[in-house]
């Protein structure tokens, strides 16, 4: 299946994830933003601890489906006697849901302001007795 890659998420979080204690996350880096902006409700989302440079064939990381989406803009202001400063940050929180563990096996696109996406495998895990 074709998912929307969010990369740099922290293993803590997707076990968060996983276990549901969360239902959550809010997004702040560039390349992050920039695929959660294409991700629409019912979109699929896969989550690895990957950083966007080492994202390639064999990642793993959690499948989630999009359950809502908020897109909101700060700005902060710094002034001094002498300059005036203000930044301005976009962030988008999606509510996902949890579908099961995957694995990447071919990445589409990959750049800073771009949209990344892959094709991605659904993993089984099995016990062996």
């Amino acid at each position: 299946m074709r998912c929307y890659v969010l990369t740099g998420i922290s293993r803590k979080t997707i076990d968060e994830f996983i276990r549901r204690y969360i239902r959550t996350i809010e997004l702040r880096s560039a390349h992050n933003v920039a695929t959660a902006f294409k991700a629409d409700i019912g979109s699929c989302v896969f989550l690895t601890p990957a950083k966007l440079s080492d994202l390639g064939k064999g990642c793993i990381g959690m499948i989630s489906e999009v359950k809502g989406k908020e897109i909101q803009s700060h700005s902060v202001f710094f002034a001094t006697t002498r300059y005036f400063e203000e930044n301005e940050m976009t962030v988008v929180r999606l509510k996902l849901e949890p579908k099961g563990m995957g694995r990447i096996i071919k990445v589409y696109n990959m750049g800073i302001l771009d949209t990344t996406e892959a094709e991605v495998v659904e993993v089984s895990y099995f016990d062996a007795r």
